[in-house]
């Protein structure tokens, strides 16, 4: 590694005097080079810079960039105050970082932006500000609107992902002290600082429950963007349908990657690993370094069609052309066909249905390696119509609809799932949508999230409708809806599956993404099923360790159960508890986070331990008024 320089706790001076701090990986000889800038709130000294971006960085410093990985505001070793996710102040920060960034005598005043998720976040954000030296983004499995990808999808109130896993781990993340603890003691005094003043995220979401100029303040505009954008993301992932809309509103020279994962980088993959980092060399390449590389010349889309013969395609844009509405009526069997029924039919909430659909949803990120379930027991505890058996394979390329004429005795939300029914009767989650619905008369329309999946010949296509999907959306009180089948429709982009382009990837990098000091770690999830209290629960536990430096390890260890009770849905609850262990030769830190979340109240409980003796301890709370019915 003695080609590469690193400078650790780089001080990026803000208008304000706040200081950001960045790591800094760069050719020991040479210069000046164009620089890669991933900037996000996981703690550059820790799991967001050491374990996450390290390879990246010393991978692509080989290749002539100076890299850094940049604290936000409040977080990590820098300054100032964290008060609010994605606020517009982090987007004024990174702009600021670009243009400080881009006049070092290291950099030849080309800057790219990077990220998986929050990083991926910011350079989107960052973007629409339209710094002028920067030159080309590539964001991961991000979102320019966190409520409409995230918080609030669909109106509707998300459930465990929000308050049982991602929540609870950033109010301890959040609080725990600056990893990089210099002799001169700065970084005790930032940490008092954020101790007094950082607010625990969760309570935004909890404070702010609908639209609004709150969370429209938080939206990049995507039409402002003009840095040649690559945007990469997973058709499971939680932002796949956002990836796309901003993908379609940006004008400047763009490029679309989807394939089937969640969360995971590409090159790492268990399914459909494709040469990602090596697409990004090259879209970097060209707009940070000129490389005449003509990858504004090759179709802008690479997309992945999962199922039967799964395969990776070129294709020339998005919606694809050669996909044709399809329209399926409802039978008065209950079957999916060119013929409407006259009848309707009854259906009860039951608030434990989504459990079977957790490991192919977009929510659980944390199973980002996690193959399909059966999830057939999901649709025999909804109201489950069923195609036709198909006699060759058939494409699902596009956003499918359904249209639901309806009945509801009460306020809902409406959960729509698409599946492919083997013939042996698994069933597997293709594409799904959520509504939310007021009591009495109603025709609505449910958008699906955008896919690309091939049923095999033999196969069946299954619509399933349900007035639940625990524990991704929080569950309401318990509904009925009488559905009519004459005012019932599906309507799928389909297509007979095409002979494909396929990509002329480069190599496979995943062995330079390993950051050295992840030491690795272990996951468990449960659905436990109580039979006598009819209460389903959803267990998630997990720990990974780090090592920081040669006398530093890193211990997260995060477990939370999500519960929710078939005939009294409202008893809803989930308890998390993370714990962060950083250990040290001389000295032992662990801030242990608390949060207990139900219906209509929230409460977080952070305690911080130095070699067992209680340093700082805080708890706040948050009730929610209930909806009016």
């Amino acid at each position: 590694m003695t080609d590469i320089v690193v400078e650790r706790n780089l001080l990026i001076p803000m208008s304000d005097g706040v200081h950001l701090a960045a790591d800094l990986y760069r050719p020991k000889k040479g210069g000046p080079f164009p620089a890669l800038l991933n900037y996000g709130p996981y703690h550059k000294d820790g799991r967001g810079g050491r374990t996450a971006v390290d390879g990246f960085n010393r991978h692509m410093a080989k290749k002539g960039y100076a890299c850094l990985s940049l604290d936000i505001r409040g977080l990590g070793s820098s300054e100032g105050i964290a008060a609010e996710p994605m606020a517009a102040q982090e987007a004024k920060d990174g702009h600021e970082a670009v243009e400080w960034i881009a006049k070092q005598s290291w950099c030849t005043g080309k800057v790219g932006m990077w990220g998986v998720s929050y990083p991926g976040i910011t350079s989107l954000s960052v973007a629409a500000t339209r710094p002028k030296s920067l030159a080309a983004i590539v964001p991961i499995h991000a979102t320019a609107d966190i409520r409409r990808g995230f918080l609030q999808i669909r109106g509707v109130r998300t459930g465990f992902w929000c308050d049982a896993d991602w929540g609870p781990r950033m109010v301890g993340w959040n609080l725990m002290p600056p990893l990089h603890q210099d002799a001169e003691g700065r970084w005790a005094k930032i940490w008092r600082e954020r101790l007094e003043k950082n607010p625990p995220w969760i309570m935004d979401w909890w404070e702010h429950t609908g639209p609004g100029k709150y969370w429209d303040s938080r939206a990049a505009d995507m039409t402002k963007i003009k840095a040649p954008t690559f945007n990469i993301c997973g058709w499971r992932d939680l932002y796949a349908e956002d990836t796309i809309t901003d993908f379609l509103a940006i004008k400047a020279p763009k490029r679309l990657m989807m394939g089937p994962w969640k969360h995971a980088f590409p090159d790492l993959a268990l399914d459909g690993p494709c040469a990602a980092l090596r697409e990004m060399e090259r879209w970097f390449e060209r707009w940070l370094k000129d490389v005449k590389n003509g990858v504004e010349d090759e179709p802008p889309v690479f997309l992945h069609v999962q199922g039967h013969e799964a395969e990776w395609r070129h294709e020339d844009g998005w919606p694809l052309s050669r996909a044709k509405a399809t329209t399926l009526k409802v039978s008065d069997d209950l079957t999916l066909g060119s013929a409407a029924g006259k009848e309707s039919t009854a259906y009860a909430a039951d608030p434990t249905v989504g459990a079977e659909s957790i490991a192919w949803d977009p929510w659980s990120s944390g199973l980002a390696q996690a193959r399909p379930w059966d999830q057939s027991r999901d649709d025999a505890q909804s109201l489950a119509i069923t195609g036709e058996r198909l006699d060759s394979a058939l494409d699902v390329l596009g956003a499918a609809s359904a249209t639901l004429d309806l009945d509801a005795t009460a306020p809902a939300t409406v959960s729509v799932k698409l599946a492919d029914v083997a013939p042996n009767g698994r069933s597997t989650l293709i594409t799904q949508g959520w509504k939310e619905i007021g009591a009495g008369k109603s025709v609505i329309d449910v958008a699906l999230r955008p896919t690309a999946y091939r049923l095999a010949p033999g196969h069946r296509l299954r619509l399933s409708v349900a007035l639940a999907d625990f524990p991704r959306i929080w569950p309401n009180e318990n509904s009925a809806i009488t559905l009519s089948h004459a005012g019932t429709q599906l309507v799928v982009p389909t297509a007979k599956p095409a002979k494909a382009r396929v990509p002329n990837w480069g190599p496979i990098q995943a062995d330079v993404l390993k950051g050295p000091g992840d030491l690795g770690g272990w996951q468990r999830w449960s659905i436990d099923r109580d039979l006598s209290n009819d209460v389903v629960t959803l267990v998630g536990d997990r720990e990974e360790t780090q090592k920081l430096d040669a006398e530093t390890t890193m211990i997260n260890h995060h477990v939370y159960r999500v519960s929710v009770q078939k005939t009294r849905p409202g008893l809803a609850r989930s308890v998390a508890k993370q714990t962060a262990t950083i250990q040290r030769p001389v000295s032992k830190t662990v801030t242990e986070t608390t949060v207990i979340a139900t219906t209509h109240e929230l409460s977080i409980q952070t305690d911080i331990r130095i070699d067992g003796e209680l340093f700082f301890t805080k708890r706040w709370a948050k009730t929610r008024k209930a909806k009016k019915k």
